[in-house]
């Protein structure tokens, strides 16, 4: 089913291969120095290898939850209607 978001991006993207002809430019850029470049002008890392640092921004630490810990948990009780006991 086709709805208005498919209509947006047929229409952008119509849009944008026109304009890109209109100025002498190719429709789609597959040079990788210019898409490095452009990433770069966005303010978007280009590379996509592993991280240089032991820390790398942006990755929260995972830290174990203490012991005995249940918060949330469903607890087998004989209150408990639901479960089986």
């Amino acid at each position: 089913m086709r709805g208005l978001a498919d209509d947006l991006r047929e229409a952008a993207h119509a849009w944008a291969e026109q304009t890109a002809q209109a100025q002498g430019l190719p429709a789609q850029v597959e040079q990788v120095d210019v898409l490095r470049d452009i990433a770069q002008l966005l303010g978007l890392r280009g590379d996509s290898g592993a991280p240089d640092r032991v820390q790398p921004g942006r990755v929260e630490a995972v830290e174990a939850a203490p012991a005995g810990s249940n918060d949330d948990m469903i607890e087998q009780g004989g209150d408990d209607l639901l479960l089986p006991g």
